[in-house]
């Protein structure tokens, strides 16, 4: 019997002079990447073909109307895709906080978008469960690694969730870095 050994750690927890930072790589699944890598080469064959026949101006109005509005929903599925393709390759949380400043980034390779929040706003950062739900759309792309995560926090009236992929081991210890250095309290005052 093949004795199993303890798991690298992915994440990185550190004090900078920043304030605390934690980066997050994304879980790859190369399942996904090779399928998605496969869609899109037949995505942008679409493309070119039906671009290239609207451009023409060839068929009647009403199959242009088609082409065009299928064209409109198979670009934005592209997109979609080309975005999860990317995540999945180079792809990472980044959670900076300074300050009174909680900030969480979803990078790829440098580009991405901050989420900031106030820290004194926030209550209950805990390790949640995934609730999956194929009504919800940010529950629905965990499929594809680019929604929801593990980690949870109230603010205001509502749940945000970060660290897409992790498992809950790492979770516990990015939850304990952030209770061990600053102070959120479990529940809203009153």
């Amino acid at each position: 019997m093949a004795k199993r050994q303890p798991a690298d750690l992915r994440i990185t927890i550190a004090d900078t002079s920043q304030g605390l930072s934690i980066v997050m790589p994304c879980r790859r699944s190369w399942l996904v990447i090779c399928f998605l890598g496969f869609w899109i080469c037949g995505w942008g064959v679409g493309e070119v073909m039906v671009t290239s026949q609207l451009l023409n101006g060839d068929a009647p109005l009403l199959g242009e109307v088609f082409m065009l509005t299928w064209l409109g929903v198979w670009t934005v599925g592209g997109l979609f895709a080309i975005y999860a393709w990317l995540w999945q390759v180079m792809g990472k949380e980044i959670v900076l906080v300074h300050g009174q400043t909680f900030k969480t980034r979803r990078d790829i390779g440098g580009f991405g978008f901050d989420n900031e929040y106030d820290l004194v706003q926030m209550r209950d950062v805990r390790v949640g469960h995934l609730d999956v739900n194929p009504f919800d759309f940010s529950s629905s792309l965990q499929l594809w690694g680019v929604g929801g995560g593990v980690i949870a926090f109230n603010y205001g009236a509502r749940t945000y969730r970060f660290g897409a992929g992790l498992d809950e081991a790492e979770a516990k210890q990015i939850v304990t870095a952030i209770k061990q250095r600053y102070r959120i309290p479990s529940s809203a005052r009153t």
